[in-house]
């Protein structure tokens, strides 16, 4: 199955899922009520069912975002929440005064909305909390929490959401009342309990059954650090170039300081795991004291910036500053397997001395087809190689020949860097499908053309789910 084809089923069964409590809605037959009505019921059904569906698109399971990619993932997320919070910001403001009299328009108790005093509560508060769950996290970078603080607000916020907005919905009368609709929420609710219950719970119960230690931990280069882990027994763990884990030190239970890390090491290097940490955050900046023999936990792999499934005449690998450790998994497993495509890596960072693995990379781009640029924007006065950014001058440099529209680029490192290189490849004619990227900051500066095509799938979805609910309305 295409790619495409991929993206397409999966978001056919994601609309599909959202949008099945307003069928089963339309399915019971009462009586209609006032339209704005109709629209408010409809609206908090479909964005409750997103706000739901939230919990499995956090990018802790593999199956999905290996199939979708972690980005577009990890950005549907990111953007669904959003539809969710304007469904449910506007539904309660559409009813008619719950609590005024007004004519009959059905008969007996179904027929009307029927918000008791604790439906009331629980839905105000479900209503606020959810503002502040998605304005923390869009704004998470402002904040200046620590990472650990952040992510523990946001999952018992959302936990709480969650619960708060099921009391609500099966407590306000009408359609909640019919054993098929109250059965889709109850399991809803269940799953998306345990999906949470899994990252939370069961991964780091499973992580204690394979401990790795800390082997390695030494400077790299300018506030960058190598750490090699090793498993204590053996490990039948396994992971294709260009891959990232959960790295979790110290503790498996009880504390959740697990980071996100791209292995630097070649799978032909296993079991040892190699990673390169760059001193940016709170852990981060205390890497270098941790010492040799600290026991360390994975979870993972995680990602689809491989060359699996990827066809291209020739292999270019786009790094900067710490986005170096995937393109250098990637260039290491490029050698140990012989593969016979040409290849150019191209480097840029801020000055000579952050440079990684420059001697590996120099001995690498001696064999025939291959070659290497560096790009140093702070060069000292002996520099010979390019100088400034990885922008479309540069880029335009180091290109291919000749059909570099049937290359593979990979490109890794800052959010703004892989925005620029990306409009500056479609801009030297590069397709988009040709393009294999991935940042573990989820937004975009430019709408670059990947943005803008996320943008526009999402778009449509939200559409979909706008029709159908004005479907429920004048049905």
């Amino acid at each position: 199955m295409t790619p495409a084809a991929r993206i397409t089923l999966l978001l056919g069964l994601y609309l599909g899922f959202t949008l099945l409590p307003l069928a089963l809605a339309a399915a019971q037959g009462l009586p209609r009520r006032p339209w704005l009505d109709e629209l408010s019921s409809g609206l908090a059904m479909a964005g409750f069912a997103v706000l739901l569906t939230e919990f499995a698109l956090s990018g802790r399971y593999r199956r999905l975002s290996a199939r979708i990619g972690m980005d577009l993932t990890m950005r549907f997320h990111q953007l669904m929440a959003i539809a969710a919070l304007a469904f449910l910001l506007f539904h309660p403001f559409l009813y008619a005064p719950a609590y005024s009299e007004r004519p009959a328009y059905g008969a007996g108790a179904a027929a009307r909305v029927l918000l008791t005093p604790a439906a009331t509560v629980s839905g105000m508060l479900a209503w606020m909390l959810l503002l502040m769950l998605v304005a923390f996290a869009w704004f998470r970078s402002q904040l200046r929490w620590s990472y650990e603080v952040w992510r523990l607000s946001h999952g018992l916020g959302a936990l709480a959401t969650a619960a708060l907005g099921a009391h609500h919905v099966l407590d306000t009368g009408r359609y909640a009342q019919d054993p098929w609709l109250r059965g889709f929420w109850l399991a809803a609710c269940a799953v998306a309990l345990a999906s949470l219950a899994v990252v939370y719970l069961v991964k780091p119960l499973l992580q204690t059954r394979h401990r790795w230690r800390v082997a390695i931990v030494a400077p790299e280069a300018e506030r960058l650090w190598r750490v090699v882990l090793e498993p204590e027994t053996a490990s039948d763990f396994r992971f294709d170039a260009g891959q990232f884990v959960w790295l979790k030190l110290h503790h498996a239970l009880g504390r959740i300081t697990e980071h996100p890390f791209s292995i630097a090491s070649a799978p032909g290097q296993l079991p040892r795991l190699q990673f390169l940490v760059k001193e940016a955050g709170d852990f981060t900046s205390a890497i270098g004291g941790v010492l040799p023999g600290t026991v360390a936990y994975v979870d993972g792999p995680y990602g689809d910036f491989t060359l699996a499934g990827r066809r291209g005449v020739g292999i270019m690998l786009i790094a900067g500053g710490a986005g170096i450790a995937p393109i250098l998994s990637l260039a290491r497993e490029i050698v140990a397997t012989h593969d016979p495509r040409p290849l150019k890596i191209v480097y840029a960072d801020r000055s000579a001395a952050q440079l990684v693995a420059r001697a590996e990379l120099e001995v690498m781009a001696r064999a025939p087809g291959r070659e290497l640029h560096f790009i140093v924007a702070e060069p000292p006065a002996d520099w010979t190689g390019l100088r400034g950014r990885a922008d479309l001058a540069n880029l335009k440099a180091c290109m291919p020949r000749k059909d570099a529209p049937g290359w593979l680029y990979f490109v890794c490192g800052p959010p703004a860097m892989i925005d620029s290189v990306e409009m500056s490849l479609a801009e030297l004619g590069v397709p988009l499908g040709q393009i294999a990227s991935e940042r573990f900051v989820y937004d975009s500066a430019f709408v670059t053309p990947r943005e803008r095509l996320t943008r526009g799938v999402i778009a449509a979805v939200v559409l979909a789910q706008v029709l159908a609910v004005l479907a429920f309305v004048i049905r």
